[in-house]
Parts: C-alpha cells; structure tokens; sequence
C-alpha cells in the first residue's frame, strides 16, 4: 500500500534559489501540446486560458489535470465551475492558442468567438484535435498555481494533427520512425538521416517533377504550358515578367513562344487598356479562355490527386511539416526571392 504524505497547505509560494527565467528555458525543452480550457462559473462569467499544462492522471476512473496561475483573472471562474471542457488544439490553431494566451476578461476573448454549449452550459470551441467536457474531481495547492483534477464526462476526436509547443514556439509534432519500407535489395544507407539535404532535396525534387510531367503529357502540354496555366490558375492578371520570374524561381525558362503557343490554342488571352496583343509588354495582362480555366481544373484536380498520394503516403503530420519547412528552407536560404505564387 502507497503511503500518503501529508503535507501543511502553503499559504503563498516559498521563496527559490533558481533563476526563474533559466528554470523557464530548462522547462521549454519539454515538448507540450497546446490546450484551451473554457468554463462558465457559477454567476454565467465566461472564462478560457491557453494552458500546456494538461496531462492525464487515471485511466479509472478517466482523471486529467491541469494548473492554472493564482494571478489569473479567471481564477474564481474556475474555481467555482462544476464543469470545465478540454480542448487540444489542431496543429492550425496557434491564433486560437494566442488568442486565449491573452490577460483580459474571459467576456472578452469570447466577444469574436464562435462556440457551443457543452456541459454545464460550457463553451465548446470547433475544429480542435480533440475536446474533454470533465467534471471538478479536486483542487490542490500548487504553489504560486492551482492544480485541477476533473473527472472526463464525454468525449469528441478527430484524426488532425495537433499543436505542439517547444522553446518557447508553436511546432507540429511528426513521426520520426522509418514506416516506409525500402524496396527490396535497396542500399539502407539511401535511407539514412544523415543523407545530405542537397541529395534528399535534388532527388524529392526529380520524383515530383515527373509526376507533374506525366500530368502535362495528360494535357499536352509542356513543362513551361503546364506552370504558366497553373500560375494564372491561382491569380489571373499576371504579366509577362511575372510569370517568366515565377518560372525562374522553379527553374524553368518561360519565352514569348510559350505565351503565344497558348494563346492560339486557345487557352490564355493578353488584354490591357490598348488591346496590346505583346505578351512581353509588361502593361498587358494575361487571362485565361474558358478553355483554359477548364485545362486548369484538370491541373489542380490532377495536383490534389498526387498531393492526396504523398499524404497518404506519408502521413498527414508529416505532409503538413514537409510543407512548413520546404516553406521556411525557401525563405532563410533565398531570402531575395518573393512569396508569390498566390
């Protein structure tokens, strides 16, 4: 049998030797997901606050837990509450999470805020990863914070992947393990994480671009056709310049011959205030027939299903870092280059 150890209640946190902005750092390295927790007191006062704080406690009965700062302004609020609702945000949420990360009133962070009625009358916020409705099982003392144990009522999960927190950012937690198997006979060094990233990127790079080749045979279409349709699929009105620039920074070099290919086929139009028929005019904008936006359709209609692929392939968390990072990669390493596609 666990003895229990009883301990005098701390009227007001004792005094520590550590430095607490350096015990903050050490703690930071611990990655968390990132919750909302929302309740309605018991005189209908609204509170929510972002907390990583959540864990779990007891499978049975189902316990969870959860502190919360004694200067918080919604304090009473949870103290008195008889119900409270977890909600473990999607990896896209991180507005959410600031949102409610904010110290004013919990009047005042539900003001724009769409939500429902849980328990109790709890609001309920949508397209989380998962939410908890609990009912208060304890409080305790936990120093210069309250620690809350609810007691899970009903639950509701979907399969998005969550939002993680760690040194003081958002992030998207992905799974590391090798869960695609080489081909047979395949050299595993091919494989290895410690594979230059030029390698990794150059042989990324040559696989998907044949995938989008194949998609242009499909259309008859060339290489420098295919992304100057997909371009203006995004924004119609580009110029000349832009899209030769755009395609520049794909690799690809776009000529007038490739404009004025399309426009007898019938897939784009130039127009400007003069009716200039010059693709390299750069005052001419340039559209697409409805031809074109019907060719377009194809495009993106093929584009999802070869998106659709790698995620299933990979994993829908993984996809959405591979995203983010090919994103921030561009970014910190071509600095020069705008964001532009859209």
């Amino acid at each position: 049998m666990i003895k229990e150890i009883k301990r005098p209640p701390l009227s007001k946190p004792s005094p520590s030797a550590l430095d607490p902005r350096e015990f903050r750092q050490v703690l930071g390295t611990f990655t968390t997901g990132v919750t909302v927790i929302t309740a309605r007191g018991q005189d209908n006062t609204l509170a929510g606050v972002t907390a990583n704080s959540f864990n779990s406690v007891s499978m049975d009965p189902p316990l969870v837990l959860w502190s919360l700062a004694r200067k918080s302004n919604s304090l009473d609020t949870f103290a008195s509450a008889e119900h409270w609702a977890v909600h473990i945000l999607a990896h896209d949420q991180d507005n959410i999470s600031s949102h409610f990360a904010r110290s004013v009133s919990g009047q005042e962070k539900f003001a724009d805020i769409n939500y429902e009625n849980g328990l109790d009358n709890t609001p309920l916020l949508s397209g989380c990863t998962a939410r908890l409705q609990c009912r208060t099982k304890n409080i305790y003392d936990g120093g210069d914070h309250i620690i809350l144990v609810g007691e899970v009522i009903t639950y509701d999960k979907c399969d998005t992947p969550p939002l993680v927190f760690q040194k003081g950012s958002y992030a998207i937690a992905t799974n590391t393990s090798q869960t695609i198997e080489p081909p047979a006979g395949e050299d595993l060094r091919n494989s290895s994480d410690k594979s230059p990233i030029g390698y990794l990127l150059a042989t990324a790079y040559l696989n998907f671009s044949a995938k989008t080749k194949a998609q242009a045979e499909k259309l008859n279409l060339n290489g420098a056709e295919y992304l100057i349709l997909s371009a203006l699929g995004t924004r119609e009105g580009r110029t000349y310049h832009e899209i030769i620039t755009l395609a520049g920074y794909a690799g690809t070099n776009v000529g007038p011959e490739a404009i004025n290919d399309l426009v007898a086929r019938g897939y784009i139009q130039i127009f400007d205030k003069e009716d200039s028929l010059s693709p390299e005019d750069d005052h001419a904008k340039i559209g697409l027939t409805p031809d074109g936006r019907l060719a377009v359709e194809k495009i993106f209609k093929e584009s999802e299903l070869v998106e659709a692929e790698i995620m299933q392939k990979l994993g829908t968390p993984e996809a959405i870092a591979l995203r983010y990072l090919l994103s921030k990669f561009v970014k910190t390493y071509s600095p020069s280059i705008p964001y532009r596609w859209f």
